[in-house]
């Protein structure tokens, strides 16, 4: 049996980020699941216990970084569609690393409301959420 809601998996240490990222998802995305961690370990026991659709996944953060976290889930769940971000992306070689490790997408700190949600919705799509993708991507979304 299938879940009737998507699931976002937000990873970060700033809780500043992490409730931007809430508070815009859940601001146009009316029926999702959404959960939080501060540090990878408790990312990668959230991810083990609800396999999200989509993770948010800083780069930078303290004791296992973002870059072992992505390897652990996609080695778990290629599946899940992990969105990258950090703060420092001048480094291209950096954002290439995330890519061939298997990132959906990179989208740098600080980012506004519409490309998040922009990225998210493609996310979804890619998962093979289209059931969820009609009901819960609003048009205005689409057209950006």
């Amino acid at each position: 049996m299938g879940r009737q809601y998507p699931i976002i998996l937000i990873i970060d240490d700033s809780k500043a980020f992490r409730e931007f990222a809430k508070y815009s998802i859940r601001e146009d995305i009316k029926f999702v699941n959404i959960f939080q961690a501060s540090t990878g370990v408790e990312g990668l026991q959230l991810f083990l216990k609800y396999k999200p659709d989509v993770i948010l996944l800083d780069w930078k953060m303290p004791g296992i970084d973002g870059l072992t976290v992505l390897e652990a889930i996609v080695k778990d769940d290629p599946a899940t569609k992990v969105i990258m971000t950090t703060a420092y992306d001048d480094d291209q070689n950096l954002i290439n690393d995330m890519m061939k490790r298997g990132a959906f997408s990179f989208v740098p700190k600080p980012m506004n409301r519409i490309n998040l949600l922009k990225v998210i919705a493609d996310a979804l799509r890619e998962r093979k959420n289209s059931k969820f993708y009609g009901q819960i991507i609003p048009k205005k979304i689409e057209s950006v």
